[in-house]
């Protein structure tokens, strides 16, 4: 009797190791891990934002933004600057509109050396008192600030680490320009 409970036994633990194993025609099952493909590797630049202000062909003034950009990102990077200033549209109704600087810029690769991208940007101010006055418009008759507000959605394909101006704008309250230069490098 114990020697058919051991041989049992042996055959019951055998059988167990046997139904472990995969069949000779069949590969072993791979942990998930390595079953996954490799994703596709997204690539990270600077863009280095300079925005100048022009009058009479000489820069007098000067702002710099930089961000990191992911490729085949949604939407892509995006910087915002603003204060968010309320304002009535009826008598008991208050909105809010955020006022100064709006940059949205998504990147993608364009062979070697080269990305593509496409920069919205959006800048907002109020005109100040002394601007009204020399339109000829009295400051008196306006209750509420005035806004002004410049748009551009611009696409540029881009050599890496070269500075490219990607929009030129006219004030149209002044004789002064606005120039949108960007440069970008590969981040490593």
């Amino acid at each position: 009797m114990k020697i058919l409970t051991r041989t049992l036994l042996a055959v019951v633990l055998t059988a167990g190791l046997f139904a472990q194993q995969p069949a000779k025609d069949q590969p072993a099952k791979k942990d998930s891990t390595e079953t996954r493909e490799p994703a596709a590797q997204d690539s990270f630049y600077k863009l280095s934002f300079s925005v100048y202000e022009l009058e009479a062909g000489k820069r007098i003034n000067q702002r710099d933004y930089m961000m990191i950009g992911k490729t085949n990102a949604p939407g892509g990077s995006s910087i915002r600057i603003s204060t968010r200033v309320p304002f009535y549209i009826e008598e008991s109704k208050m909105q809010y509109i955020d006022v100064g600087l709006n940059l949205r810029c998504p990147v993608k690769e364009q062979g070697l050396n080269k990305v593509q991208v496409e920069c919205d940007i959006e800048m907002s101010s109020f005109i100040h008192p002394e601007q009204l006055a020399a339109s000829g418009s009295s400051s008196s008759a306006h209750t509420a600030p005035v806004l002004r507000s410049t748009r551009t959605s611009s696409w540029a394909l881009l050599s890496l680490g070269k500075p490219a101006v990607i929009a030129t704008l006219d004030d149209i309250n002044s004789a002064k320009h606005m120039q949108i230069e960007v440069t970008a490098t590969k981040v490593e």
